[in-house]
């Protein structure tokens, strides 16, 4: 699906190719006829307005987007597992994933960075992409909706998806608690943090370096709450 991996170019930290496939991005976006009308307005919008912006600019801004805080972080596990064994786990089933697909994973990048799952989704067919979309929904809808009332035109990437999808954008009770939640890329929340966060050294219990295999057996990529059926 091109619309997926073209989602993923522009999810992924901002490079000249944005800018010099900025038309070819437009047309694909504009001849999707799965994301609604509102939708690609916004797309388009934002194509032309990262091929018109500066390229160190566009780099600056996405790292204070998505690197000064956890609500918008693009890797997906952290929302679902944080630092817990579980996200080690998960990444490794979600790296069996990948390889199936004939997807060989960088080693500077986690398996559930946002842009690498969409480009691992836009290799299946459009039934498997949609599946692997539609578990994820409960992420798609709370990135979007953090995105939208923070006014970032980011919110229509994660539009598109949820429209590709055919899902609806949060409902009232998530839209009520993402509109009750303090803000964790502020300078005060970023000092709070580094003043509460303990100094370790030596290996930790979470993340990949302390996933170990479930003697064997297969463990289920959980995306949200309710555990992912068997793949």
């Amino acid at each position: 699906m091109k619309t997926l991996k073209a989602i993923s170019l522009l999810l992924d930290y901002p490079s000249a190719v944005i800018q010099t496939h900025a038309e070819d991005l437009e047309a694909l976006f504009a001849a999707d006829e799965a994301i609604d009308m509102e939708t690609r307005r916004g797309l388009t919008a934002l194509v032309r307005r990262m091929a018109a912006t500066d390229l160190l600019e566009l780099q600056a801004e996405y790292t204070a987007q998505f690197d000064r805080g956890r609500a918008l972080s693009l890797y997906l596990f952290e929302h679902v597992h944080g630092e817990s064994r579980d996200r080690g786990q998960a990444m490794v089933d979600l790296i069996g994933f990948y390889e199936e697909q004939g997807l060989v994973i960088d080693s500077k990048e986690l398996p559930d960075y946002v842009p690498l799952f969409l480009e691992f989704c836009s290799r299946l067919t459009r039934p498997a992409a949609l599946g692997w979309l539609v578990e994820s929904q409960y992420l798609l809808q709370k990135l979007h909706g953090r995105l939208e009332q923070r006014e970032s035109d980011y919110q229509w990437l994660f539009k598109a998806l949820l429209d590709i999808a055919g899902l609806e954008t949060a409902d009232e009770q998530m839209q009520r608690q993402l509109g009750e939640e303090e803000r964790d890329d502020t300078a005060e929340a970023l000092d709070r943090v580094w003043a509460e966060e303990p100094v370790t050294f030596g290996p930790t219990a979470g993340g990949c370096g302390g996933a170990k295999t479930n003697q064997g057996q297969a463990v289920p990529v959980s995306w949200s709450t309710i555990p992912r059926k068997s793949a």
